[in-house]
């Protein structure tokens, strides 16, 4: 029996060899159900045939344009840093619109500022 050695064997006052034989038998058992859980049978016959590819992904409608941007969304659609949407803001070229305690640049204002000429620098 697993789990008992001679010691404990010699332990027991009635013994019965059935028991033990019952025993090894229940645990040859529960070995041979842990090795079919480790290692699943596969049964030989056709291949299975492939997987039917995945559903594409759902369309998902653009969303409308905004009016206004916030500096952080400037300055992420324009590919600039917050800092040169402030500074642009503090020098009077980008008009604000404040709203509560956000500051919103409109999309017109963005699209103005990106068309106009730069002027070189001397």
């Amino acid at each position: 029996m697993r789990g008992m050695g001679d010691f404990q064997r010699a332990q027991m006052k009635h013994r019965d060899a059935r028991v033990s034989a019952m025993a090894q038998h229940l645990r040859a058992a529960i070995d041979l159900w842990e090795e079919i859980q480790l290692y699943p049978f596969k049964k030989e016959g056709p291949p299975e045939p492939p997987p039917s590819p995945p559903a594409p992904p759902p369309v998902i409608a653009a969303p409308p344009e905004k009016l206004a941007y916030g500096v952080k969304e400037a300055a992420v659609a324009l590919g600039v840093g917050g800092t040169t949407v402030w500074r642009a803001i503090r020098e009077g070229k980008l008009p604000t619109v404040k709203v509560g305690n956000r500051t919103l640049i409109r999309t017109e204002v963005l699209q103005a500022w990106l068309s106009a000429p730069v002027a070189p620098k001397t």
